[in-house]
């Protein structure tokens, strides 16, 4: 090689390592600058606004009980759920949709020879809550057979 590129590649790593020096230190100057800064700012302390939470209610089916066996053609759905709650009842032989004005419910309802597969779906009012979903097996037995 030549003398002019050797001593190109010679400055160049000299100069290289000055600038990164004078990188470094003015990164170091602003963050002891920031630190005293940050230092002098009074910290407030978070205030807590009292929030007013209301406890939602969940689907819940007080009778009858999962896998209960019957002797009558009718059985009351007794449960509660959210006020103002769109409750949609499913079975093979009926479906039947009410909305419920009071967060308990009563409703009698059919039921078939054998096992009724039962779906209670609440949908609430309020679109930010989620549908609540129970399922009761319910089997219609009469005494005669």
């Amino acid at each position: 090689m030549k003398k002019e590129t050797l001593l190109a590649i010679f400055l160049g790593i000299i100069f290289g390592i000055f600038f990164s020096f004078i990188i470094v230190s003015n990164i170091y100057q602003s963050q002891l600058e920031e630190k005293n800064n940050s230092s002098l700012i009074q910290k407030k302390e978070p205030s807590i606004s009292p929030v007013k939470i209301s406890l939602l209610k969940s689907l819940t089916i007080k009778k009858p009980k999962d896998f209960l066996i019957v002797n009558s053609e009718k059985i009351t759905i007794e449960g509660e759920v959210e006020k103002n709650s769109l409750i949609i009842i499913q079975s093979p032989i009926k479906d039947l949709i009410f909305q419920n004005t009071d967060e308990k419910f009563k409703i009698d309802f059919p039921l078939v020879l054998g096992e009724n597969p039962i779906k209670i779906v609440a949908y609430p009012k309020n679109k930010n809550l989620k549908t609540q979903e129970r399922k009761l097996l319910i089997y219609y037995l009469p005494k005669d057979i």
